[in-house]
């Protein structure tokens, strides 16, 4: 056997000995309420969000925004999905009142479905309800700590009630998740509110 063949087998040798994985595993996530960390879905999100966190452009990140927007939808039940449908209509039509009043018969019927959390806080927000809108989102991240899109949603709404300050804790912990996050300009600026 060749000497370069016997070193590389007693450096495999001693990482497996030393505990070193032969492939890496993707980094533990705070747990999404409703799914079983051991299970494929825990799998399926962490590798999500590592695919996320190694995109190299923008373009390459928005592909892998699209696969986790789907799997935060894929946990709604067909009731929830068909309230979706509803707000989404409603929304289309300028309808704020019947797509507000979809999500709150969502979050009722399917309290523990965050992106149902989400929306519904998206939609209290459209209506200018922003401290019920920021109880929502704290109720989606409850349920999804690395739902980015709501803490980013939560920072746009402090920056609306003029807590500038208030608001970089959230929009950097979701630039931490996603570094290709929209809203990454509103970190660190003095932004002026909307009237």
């Amino acid at each position: 056997m060749p000497k370069w063949m016997a070193g590389l087998l007693v450096f495999a040798a001693w990482m497996m000995l030393a505990g070193v994985p032969a492939r890496a595993e993707p980094p533990a996530l705070p747990p999404m309420v409703g799914i079983d960390p051991l299970s494929a879905d825990a799998q399926e999100r962490a590798l999500l969000f590592a695919e996320l966190k190694a995109a190299r452009d923008d373009a390459e990140a928005r592909v892998v925004e699209d696969k986790i927007w789907k799997f935060w939808r894929s946990f709604a039940d067909e009731e929830s999905r068909r309230l979706l449908d509803v707000s989404r209509e409603a929304q289309l039509r300028f309808d704020i009142g019947n797509a507000l009043l979809a999500m709150q018969a969502l979050v009722k019927h399917q309290p523990r479905f965050a992106e149902g959390w989400n929306q519904y806080g998206y939609m209290l927000f459209l209506a200018g309800s922003y401290d019920p809108a920021l109880e929502a989102i704290d109720r989606t991240l409850l349920l999804e700590p690395m739902h980015y899109a709501a803490l980013a949603g939560k920072g746009i709404i402090l920056i609306q009630q003029g807590k500038t300050e208030e608001a970089q804790a959230p929009l950097k912990r979701a630039l931490a998740i996603n570094p290709w996050l929209k809203e990454r300009n509103l970190i660190g600026k003095d932004v002026i509110p909307l009237p």
